[in-house]
């Protein structure tokens, strides 16, 4: 699982250099050019593919084995850093029968290893899963040395899974296991600082999705040190952009902005697209929050450019990723007879015939949801327009009427306020319908924005928690609508009946399902007299509409606690 990494000295390799210019195309060669890739992959990924493709090429011709999978495990890191992902995957499917033919245990997870890479770099967690597992049997039974570098290795695939406890303990496991080889861990020649280096780093990333970032911080600082010292210059673009999300998430928006922009000054970040795209991103969205919209259309551009340019292949990996499954299988059975053969290109034309079905399927959705998707922008447009611009006159002209009618004060009065609160709902309307307002991620924030209104007005703190893990969540616009509206009635019966001096409001995911809790230390009220007065008789048909459960707790004197309960899409 781990990037075999070469050695730093510039003197070593450039007699290895002139020893390739002077060398006769036979096996020797193929190391030689396949050491010099190894030596470039992680500071200069280019240099590394074209002597990895050198290495593979005569490889090739000779047809030698051993050359021919280990020119590719060099070829698939370069092609890592540089984002290549489908050609990664191709080659690791082209490496498993070279293994299989060279009948060795290192070679045989190497080849596991790769495959697990390409799946994760594609984003295809599940698949990655299956090859990790083999992998980590593999070095747990015949390589225990190396168990530290597979619990490293192991820590992105819990990331991408979602399963942050898993990546936490694997990442402790690795350091653990590196510690236990003294020898090792204390080393201060190049092998010991690249393995605390790659644990360092990983724990890092481990301790920032649990959002311990202390600690995150600690290991990113000590892995960048390590990094610098062994030429490693992935790693600390990776500890540079993993510390500036830190800072984003703690909102010191100027330390992310001056490590992200780091990242992006770096001459090496031209080669690793991935570091590009992260630092990128973070910089768009830090200056969309400070409201400063030309740098973040900026970043965002750059953002794009690289997306548009690296993972536009992805768009095909379905296909392809069926294809290369079927060539494996083919590789697989060419010693068995015809019939066999026969089943399986059969087998092959249904995959085809499933696959592009699919294709078909998924594209009619698509158009469907872009259907959906214009009408509602467009009643939201026409929402805001029309109805928004007339009630805005009727407003002014209130405002008129009052000054010209003294005697009509109380009745002008009461349609301003009526007004303003059908205003009020049809920016709740708007907002609504908009989709690009589906993602929890916005909900949040336009119920904290709400509720910091109406507690400042009432010199009430207010105290908002929620879980970072709902942001990317989809909801429904009637799941959108309830929920936003059992917030504010909640929040308004708090700030105007209760007499609290303090609010706390918590969104949290449980399991499958999310939950709210908006507690105030008020003077509370008996849920059995007051059950249908302040606005509950609405909070119970927003609850039903959801097909949510929700209770209220209170106490004379001791506050009120209102919990909603609800399963997403």
């Amino acid at each position: 699982m781990c990037s075999s990494w070469a050695y730093t000295q510039n003197a070593w390799v450039d007699s290895l250099k002139k020893a390739a210019l002077t060398q006769k195309e036979d096996t020797n060669k193929v190391w030689t050019l396949r050491n010099i890739a190894d030596y470039y992959v992680y500071n200069d990924p280019d240099s590394c593919i074209m002597y990895a493709r050198k290495a593979l090429a005569i490889a090739e011709k000779l047809k030698y084995d051993s050359g021919m999978f280990w020119s590719i495990q060099s070829l698939h890191n370069g092609l890592h850093v540089t984002g290549n992902y489908t050609e990664q995957l191709n080659l690791a499917f082209k490496a498993l029968p070279i293994a299989k033919r060279l009948n060795d245990l290192y070679s045989y997870g190497w080849s596991n290893g790769m495959m697990a890479d390409s799946y994760i770099n594609l984003g295809d967690y599940n698949s990655a899963k299956k090859y990790t597992s083999i992998v980590m049997k593999n070095i747990a039974e015949h390589f225990p040395d190396e168990l530290y570098s597979g619990c490293a290795a192991i820590v992105p695939l819990y990331i991408g899974l979602h399963q942050y406890d898993s990546a936490i303990l694997f990442a402790r496991r690795g350091l653990q296991l590196l510690k236990a080889q003294p020898a090792l861990y204390n080393s201060n020649g190049n092998d010991g600082k690249v393995a605390k280096g790659l644990v360092y780093l990983v724990l890092g990333e481990a301790f920032e999705v649990n959002n311990l970032y202390d600690s995150a911080l600690y290991y990113y600082r000590e892995s960048i040190a390590l990094s610098l010292e062994t030429d490693i210059e992935v790693g600390v673009v990776d500890a540079y952009n993993g510390i500036a999300h830190i800072f984003q998430e703690q909102r010191q928006q100027d330390s992310a902005i001056w490590y992200a922009k780091k990242v992006l000054a770096d001459k090496f970040t031209r080669a690793y697209p991935a570091g590009r795209l992260k630092a990128a991103d973070l910089l768009a969205d830090v200056y969309e929050a400070q409201k400063t919209a030309d740098s973040s259309l900026k970043y965002l551009r750059i953002a794009q450019n690289v997306k548009d340019s690296v993972y536009s292949r992805e768009k095909t990996f379905a296909f392809q990723n069926a294809l290369l499954k079927d060539q494996e299988n083919q590789r697989a059975i060419e010693a068995d007879t015809t019939a066999l053969k026969n089943r399986y290109r059969l087998y092959f034309l249904i995959t085809l015939f499933i696959t592009f079905s699919i294709i078909a399927i998924t594209t009619i959705r698509n158009r469907r949801i872009k259907q959906l998707q214009n009408i509602r922008n467009s009643i939201a447009d026409d929402l805001h327009d029309d109805i928004g611009s007339t009630l805005s006159s009727i407003s002014i002209m209130n405002e008129l009427a009052k000054e010209r009618s003294p005697e009509a004060l109380q009745l002008l009065t009461s349609i301003g306020e009526s007004t303003a609160a059908i205003q009020e709902n049809m920016s709740d309307i708007v907002w609504t319908v908009n989709p690009r307002n589906d993602h929890f991620e916005n909900l949040l924030q336009r119920m904290y924005l709400f509720a910091t209104e109406i507690t400042e007005a009432k010199n009430i703190q207010l105290t908002f928690n929620s879980d970072a893990a709902l942001h990317n969540i989809k909801l429904t616009m009637k799941q959108r609508k309830n929920i936003y509206l059992f917030f504010k009635e909640a929040i308004n019966n708090a700030a105007k009946h209760s007499g609290a001096k303090k609010i706390m409001v918590t969104v949290s995911r449980k399991e499958s399902n999310i939950e709210m809790n908006i507690t105030d230390d008020g003077k509370g009220f008996k849920t059995g007299e007051s059950y249908n007065g302040n606005g509950m008789s609405s909070l119970k048909r927003r609850a039903e509409e959801l097909n949510s459960v929700y209770n209220i707790a209170s106490l004379t004197n001791q506050g009120t606690t209102i919990q909603l309960r609800f399963k997403p899409v």
